[in-house]
């Protein structure tokens, strides 16, 4: 959290402080009557006390502003997962879609679990996940592994993911997925056409593919559902029991943990 962040609630903390102070000082003006009155009303000098107790009350005690600040990081947080989790679970279905992604896996058909991958070909954490991804993609039976295309790091992105949806017409998507995701440096159409060629694609064939309406299409419903479930980085993994009893958000390439919820979706799925 930036020391901005940090000073802006800081001060609303001070503030809240304050009504407090007020409020009670209010109460205290009202009372002896029937019914308690409160005023929101106050002569300049009353102001100055208040202001005085506030300014006291946390210059003595300054770590109530770091306890607030720590309390609401907290709650943001939970916030930002539940709504992750929950965009996951309501888009589940549009993420295992095989049109708008690829679908990969030993016994696809057969396994419990579904890992999906939201990446970008120039994210250096995807690049990072990459061996770990091949692994589970090549050998873990009971995971279906699900790419989706979130270009999001620069214009080429754009351009990589297009052309990587494009060699699904080829069924050469995943030999050109792992070469592009393996490839340092930036993916330009020349460099693309080159490691296309090296795994065995028609190139002309593929820009053809590319055209089509259905890449476009595809890449954008990743964004909208990646926009829903409030994530805006790669890479993003989705983990979930294909029975609906688990669904869990990875934003980030933590192997131990994305490992762990794998077991964990297992576990679930029986």
């Amino acid at each position: 959290m930036t020391s901005k962040i940090q000073l802006s609630i800081g001060l609303i903390a001070a503030f809240a402080l304050g009504a407090i102070v007020v409020a009670y000082s209010s109460a205290q003006q009202s009372t002896g009557q029937e019914e308690t009155v409160l005023s929101t009303s106050f002569t300049d000098s009353q102001e100055e006390d208040i202001r005085a107790v506030v300014k006291d009350y946390l210059m003595t005690n300054p770590e109530i502003i770091i306890e607030a600040v720590n309390e609401y990081s907290a709650r943001e947080r939970a916030l930002a997962e539940t709504k992750k989790i929950e965009g996951a679970t309501e888009n589940l279905a549009r993420l295992l879609n095989p049109e708008n992604g690829y679908v990969a896996g030993v016994a696809p058909d057969k396994a419990k679990v579904v890992v999906i991958e939201m990446f970008d070909y120039h994210c250096g954490f995807c690049k990072k996940a990459l061996p770990l991804v091949k692994e589970i993609t090549e050998r873990d039976e009971d995971v279906r592994m699900v790419f989706r295309e979130l270009p999001i790091l620069k214009i080429e992105s754009d351009l990589a993911a297009e052309y990587s949806l494009a060699a699904r017409d080829q069924d050469k998507f995943m030999e050109f997925h792992f070469a592009l995701m393996g490839a340092s440096g930036v993916l330009n159409e020349n460099r693309i056409e080159s490691i296309a060629k090296d795994v065995g694609l028609d190139f002309a064939k593929l820009k053809k593919s590319r055209a089509h309406k259905s890449i476009a299409t595809a890449i954008s419903e990743t964004h909208e559902i990646a926009q829903q479930m409030g994530t805006g980085g790669t890479p993003t993994f989705v983990i979930a029991a294909l029975d609906g009893s688990y669904v869990d958000v990875l934003e980030g390439f933590r192997p131990h943990e994305l490992v762990a919820k794998i077991e964990a979706a297992k576990k679930a799925a029986g």
